[in-house]
């Protein structure tokens, strides 16, 4: 099922507005363009003459607060600080006074002499830089292309001239304060000089950085010799301490074994050879015999030198220990000297560095300064100009203003687009449903389809039935679109059931029921055309048909509805007309036996669709709009406000009636969007075939 709105303003919509509000739109837009025709033919052709120069990279700063500024190619030209002075330069009131001097000196008077001569050239002269180049345009606004050209060339020849008097006054300036400054760094580099010398002579300094390793030399095999005393202490204290806890245990045999002793190593083997002779003598003669007696004392002897000679080896490495000490301690004073030595000596190093490096920082700039002012006066002496002509101003052959293509091209901008604000406002302004948006957006309904305005017809016969004898034209494509979303609405049983209404009269309700009736008919449906503007017939004279009995008797009689439908010359299509006038419509329409005639006809048919009153007008439609599968509200565009229209839905709705959206009638067809292809505008290769009759008869 269709939506109920569409948010937004679509091309397609635009399209309906701008079709409404052409005549509007064409308007504004004839009357922009025809302003801005005017006013390019009433402007004064101005001409502009546009000279070219060059800035080239040797800028002419050579110095700067006080110190030196190397001059590097192209360095200071990649700012564009020197390019935007250079142009304020040229736009400056000397120049243009200048200008003014020579240009009236010529003997032109068409520019006045003093303020007002001034302010005219202000306004007359332009400068700009090319993009990525070290070009600059001159231009010069005039009346006369020949005088265009003169001035411009004239600001090109007071700029040059002045530029190079300023690089001249710039550099005999420069020149000055170079020797100055010279002079004084001289001064500097000669006291700096005398501070290095005198400091040398004062420390007795011939070469402080050979004196510096000197020492640091003999720092270091100091405290390597410091380090081997050290390690030979503590390995040899490190064995006196364990020599002694042997010592005091009284294991000499032991110690015996530990020291390079040949005197107590010739003992060790001396005393092992009587213990074993002592063994034998004891197993052999026993304890008590003398040989075994007096191999014991000998052997005590023995031991007793031995351990005579280990306290001695003991005695002798305490001695040692004490030596390394006593060692240690001498090298260890020696490093301190030699340490304090090292740091007078670095702190002279220091200070004579400091020294030298302000002396040769004041060689250097003294040096440069030097450069410079050779420099300096060599430029100063050869008057180069730092500013090149790369083009002289000619004669312009046609006019910079007033520019027709960019007028024009403004005018129609400003044409189109306040045309469109100007539609769209008062599309907006109007009351009046016209377009398929005002549908959706106004109404808040969907849009059922856009029935376009169909050219007049001979006969009311061939308006009515246009879309069954022209069925490849944009009316009956509409009305099928129209189908095409009625098929999509459920029915109540086996018949569908359409209420065709408007809100005011000649809004084209009738034609559209039959144009529906006839594209259901067309599907093969059997459909039934209930004419029930019982106050204003007109199906069976637009049909061809007759007008009674019909409606108004089936009511009458109705278990044979059948009796009263009439034939048309549409197959499947079936008409009951209104039948014999009656003095209370709204009663006969809202009475239960046209409920019931209803249902009794939708045995016999699949469609019946059913064209009222107009609803606004009067109130049958909303007595019937409840015997309906649903309503389908027909509006003429540009007729019905969208008070009247809401009001109109509100009263339907109030009585419970189903409405299925509004169909749009009458919309012009250079306006229809939807439609708007010439596809259907050919003539038909050959014309529908009408389909074979329902199971009704009549």
């Amino acid at each position: 099922m269709p939506s109920n709105t569409r948010h937004g303003l679509t091309l397609t919509a635009m399209g309906q507005i701008l079709a409404q509000q052409r005549w509007t739109f064409v308007a504004f837009v004839f009357a922009v363009m025809s302003t801005a025709i005017a006013a390019t033919a009433l402007t004064t052709r101005q001409y502009q003459a546009v000279a070219v120069v060059q800035l080239l990279p040797r800028a002419g700063r050579e110095v700067e607060v006080n110190e030196v500024v190397k001059n590097d190619d192209g360095g200071y030209l990649e700012s564009r600080d020197r390019a935007r002075t250079q142009i304020q330069i040229i736009l400056s009131r000397s120049v243009r006074a200048e200008v003014l001097v020579r240009y009236r000196a010529k003997g032109f008077e068409d520019i006045p002499d003093g303020e007002p001569g001034l302010e005219i050239l202000r306004k007359s002269i332009s400068a700009g830089p090319k993009e990525d180049t070290q070009l600059v345009e001159i231009g010069v606004m005039h009346e006369s292309p020949q005088q265009a050209a003169i001035l411009a060339n004239l600001v090109v020849d007071v700029y040059c001239k002045a530029n190079l008097d300023s690089r001249t006054d710039a550099a005999r300036e420069t020149q000055v304060w170079l020797d100055g400054r010279s002079g004084s760094y001289r001064t500097t580099l000669d006291e700096a000089t005398e501070k290095v010398m005198a400091f040398k002579e004062q420390n007795n300094l011939v070469d402080v950085d050979e004196t510096v390793d000197g020492i640091s030399t003999r720092l270091t095999a100091l405290e390597t010799a410091l380090g081997e005393a050290t390690t030979q202490r503590v390995l040899l204290q490190s064995k006196l301490s364990e020599h002694r806890r042997l010592l005091a245990s009284g294991q000499y045999e032991v110690l015996a074994g530990m020291f390079d002793d040949p005197a107590l190593q010739t003992m060790a083997r001396e005393h092992a050879t009587i213990v074993t002779e002592a063994a034998s003598v004891l197993g052999r003669y026993g304890e008590s015999h003398p040989e075994h007696q007096r191999a014991v004392e000998h052997i005590a002897r023995v031991e007793a030198l031995i351990a005579d000679e280990v306290k001695r080896n003991v005695e002798g490495e305490r001695s040692q220990v004490q030596t390394l000490e006593g060692q240690e301690r001498h090298i260890g004073a020696e490093v301190a000297l030699v340490k304090a030595e090292l740091l007078a000596k670095q702190r002279l190093q220091e200070e004579y560095g400091q020294l030298k490096v302000e002396e040769d920082r004041a060689r250097k700039v003294y040096s440069a300064l030097g450069e410079r002012g050779a420099e300096v006066d060599l430029q100063a002496g050869s008057l180069l100009n730092d500013v090149r002509v790369v083009d002289r101003a000619v004669p312009p052959t046609r006019p910079a203003t007033p520019n027709v293509l960019l007028n024009l091209a403004a005018g129609m901008a400003v044409g189109v687009g306040g045309g469109l604000g100007l539609a769209l406002l008062r599309h907006r302004l109007r009351d009046t449903i016209i377009t398929p948006m005002d549908i959706e957006e106004q109404l808040q309904m969907p849009l059922l389809g856009v029935i376009p305005r169909v050219a007049k017809q001979p006969t009311v016969q061939d308006r009515a039935l246009y879309s069954y004898e022209h069925p490849r034209s944009r009316l009956s494509e509409a009305i099928r679109g129209i189908r095409a979303v009625l098929l999509t609405y459920p029915a109540r049983d086996d018949c569908r059931r359409f209420l065709v209404t408007s809100c005011l009269e000649a809004e084209g309700k009738t034609h559209s029921s039959i144009g529906i009736a006839v594209a259901f008919a067309q599907l093969g449906s059997t459909v039934l055309l209930i004419d029930a503007d019982l106050r204003r017939p007109q199906l069976h004279r637009l049909l061809g048909s007759d007008e009674g009995p019909g409606l108004v008797e089936s009511l009458v009689d109705s278990d044979e509805p059948a009796r009263y439908v009439q034939r048309t010359k549409v197959p499947s299509l079936h008409l009951l007309s209104r039948g014999a006038p009656v003095e209370y419509p709204n009663e006969m329409l809202a009475s239960k036996e046209l409920e019931r005639l209803l249902e009794r006809l939708g045995e016999f048919y699949q469609v019946i669709v059913i064209d009222t009153p107009p609803a606004a007008v009067v109130s049958d439609a909303l007595s019937l709009a409840r015997n309906a599968d649903g309503v389908i509200m027909v509006i003429r565009s540009g007729k019905v406000s969208r008070a009247l229209a809401t009001k109109t839905l509100d009263s339907l709705r109030q009585v419970g009636a189903r409405i299925l959206g509004v169909a749009l009638n009458d919309v012009p067809m250079e306006s229809d969007v939807t439609y708007g292809s010439r596809y259907y505008d050919e003539k038909p290769r050959t014309e529908e075939k009408p389909r074979s009759e329902g199971p009704a008869s009549a």
